[in-house]
């Protein structure tokens, strides 16, 4: 098949709405994955808003472990997004053949090469004010730049790259979402309904990116235990068990992990880290071979059949603190008061916006009123934001998709 000067060779995926080929290009030696959509389908349906707010935020974002746009086609039956080719596949796939080749989950090593990766990806695209909101291990692909390292399944020389940016949303002037989206096996407590003491009547929380943080959370415990963080019969069992707050790591565990994952899996978004801050999490940051044992006296009531019993509801267990005068990252066992670290930058910036008033910046598509509702972005509104962009030559906005 072809299109333009793109040549659409094999499927390499098939999703829920779209197909993906291998693609090469005239004249040019890369290769490249396109998302073939069903116009007929598309045209008629919501799924239109989505096609368009993943072109829009695939051109803004720029960053080694985001997936790079291309291109964009159209035909008389399909539509075209042409990416970046990832010959690494999902990272689901590569956690279920390593399992199957050595009978274990990723050791720590390789998870703090993912998630050194991974955290980097979220802090760019949260200081961009977007938020994915549907983030797992099937939406994480691996790229090796050398055949060898693929054709040996040497993953310590594989590269995160994020895709499917097509739930991703602006974060809003109230900083909060509402919107039911996500993957169901990473079901953030933030999508939970939460009821009045007084009142009892039950209202939806409100979510932000901390709902990623917690989904990055499930992504880290999946590939560190071989499932998932809160593996569920069905949606009402899932609830239960998320509600619930409680999960559990081996004993086994370095300090540094248990710490980390604690840091996201909070049940409460404010008690979890935001991206910036994780970035200098000790398990980000510190060589694995200093990495420590967890203290078993200190933690001796929660043990029980050799696994660590965590809650994240409760403020009783592995906390990660911030020295405020050095910014040097700390760590503390059961007990501890959390103390929401904030750096001089983020002080910086919560001023900013406290004393100037001004809404964020948004991102998202141009559209009608029903797009906006899921976006929130106008065409007058997507000039500026071309404006803001610091490669305006990495935006181009067909015609076609602006009018739709």
């Amino acid at each position: 098949m072809k299109i333009d000067n793109y040549l659409l060779e094999t499927c390499i995926g098939i999703g829920a709405f779209s197909k993906t080929y291998l693609t090469s290009k005239k004249d040019d030696p890369n290769k490249y994955a396109t998302k073939v959509y069903d116009r007929e389908e598309i045209d008629k349906s919501e799924r239109m808003n989505y096609l368009r707010n993943e072109i829009t935020i695939l051109q803004y974002l720029n960053h080694p472990n985001i997936v790079k746009f291309q291109d964009v086609k159209k035909s008389k039956r399909h539509y075209y997004i042409i990416m970046e080719y990832c010959n690494g596949g999902e990272l689901s796939k590569a956690l279920e053949k390593y399992i199957n080749k050595y009978g274990k989950p990723f050791p720590e090593e390789l998870v703090q090469h993912f998630m050194k990766q991974i955290i980097s990806a979220f802090k760019y695209i949260h200081e961009k004010k977007i938020i994915h909101r549907y983030i797992n291990l099937d939406n994480i692909l691996l790229h090796f730049e050398n055949e060898e390292d693929l054709k040996n399944f040497d993953l310590m020389k594989s590269t995160v790259k994020i895709i499917d940016f097509g739930f991703a949303c602006k974060i809003s002037k109230t900083g909060l979402q509402y919107t039911v989206l996500g993957s169901p096996i990473n079901l953030h407590p933030d999508l939970l309904k939460t009821t009045n003491s007084s009142t009892k009547k039950t209202k939806q929380l409100g979510y932000n990116e901390k709902a990623d943080i917690w989904s990055i959370g499930a992504i880290c415990y999946e590939m560190v235990i071989g499932k998932p963080v809160y593996d569920a019969e069905d949606m009402d069992d899932l609830i239960e068990k998320v509600e619930n707050g409680s999960y559990e790591v081996p004993i086994s565990m370095s300090y540094e992990l248990v710490s980390f994952l604690n840091a996201m899996l909070q049940y409460n978004s404010e008690n979890r880290l935001t991206a910036s801050q994780l970035s200098r999490h000790d398990f980000i940051v510190k060589d694995i071979k200093d990495f420590k044992k967890i203290d078993l006296q200190k933690v001796s009531s929660k043990i029980k059949d050799d696994k660590l019993k965590m809650n994240t509801i409760k403020n009783k267990t592995i906390w990660s603190i911030f020295n405020d005068d050095s910014q040097k990252l700390l760590t503390s066992i059961d007990g501890s008061k959390f103390i929401k670290p904030i750096d001089e930058n983020e002080k910086l910036e919560l001023e900013k916006n406290k004393n100037i008033g001004v809404e964020l910046p948004s991102h998202g598509i141009p559209g009608n009123p029903k797009e906006q509702e899921i976006t929130g972005m106008t065409k007058d509104e997507i000039q500026q934001f071309v404006k803001e962009v610091n490669e305006p030559e990495y935006i181009c906005y067909p015609e076609w998709l602006l009018d739709g």
